[in-house]
């Protein structure tokens, strides 16, 4: 094969490389449609977590005399994920959750203990208490951090079926909130499914 040809050849694929590769990336612009795919979607999480925080707000069980005065000192223990989504972004789904739900001001996290937005810098500081270049009055003494009254668990779920060239993924988000003092579950919810469908393409031409 001369060099002409061959070039012709690879001048060709590089063409056609390029064209399969449309416009390439950009921003979304409001209200623009945005990628679907057979598994969640940025949409989502965001309709999960307002969904969630209102119902949860809506029910009342945050305004009980035993949670008051607000703002309610509550603890995140556990987010599972039980999909079949080995990468799944619990941590975009959970974080949008607690945001939402700190912004009614009717809770404060903890962050010293927990499973989720651990700081390790209360326990930093109380190392220094030793280290003569730091003012002992302003470390930490034992004794004053702050014990969570309501523990917050979430967990997604997942089932997924087929039929023919036809595949069905549904998604949902489980919140428990707990008494930490009692063990009682004081709210229980499910966010809206969101049902994904996809259809494989014919094979043959």
């Amino acid at each position: 094969m001369n060099e002409f040809r061959w070039m012709k050849i690879v001048g060709i694929f590089v063409a056609g490389w390029v064209g399969g590769c449309g416009e390439g990336a950009h921003n979304l612009r409001p209200g623009e449609a945005s990628v679907v795919s057979i598994y969640v979607d940025y949409q989502d999480m965001q309709i999960w977590a307002d969904t969630l925080t209102k119902r949860m707000l809506d029910d009342g069980f945050l305004d009980a005399p035993e949670y008051l005065p607000h703002p309610v000192k509550m603890v995140v223990s556990d987010i599972e994920n039980k999909t079949d989504v080995s990468h799944f972004p619990t941590g975009m789904i959970l974080g949008k959750i607690r945001v939402a739900l700190r912004a009614s001001r009717k809770v404060r996290y903890i962050g010293t203990y927990g499973k989720d937005g651990v700081d390790s810098m209360p326990v930093d500081t109380e190392e220094l208490v030793n280290d003569p270049s730091f003012d002992r009055s302003q470390i930490p003494r034992p004794g004053q951090k702050s014990v969570a009254k309501l523990s917050f668990r979430t967990q997604i779920l997942s089932t997924s079926s087929r039929s023919g060239r036809d595949r069905q993924n549904t998604y949902e988000v489980r919140v428990f909130v707990t008494d930490v003092r009692n063990g009682e579950v004081v709210w229980e919810g499910f966010s809206d499914p969101a049902i994904k469908k996809m259809t494989r393409a014919k094979v043959g031409w």
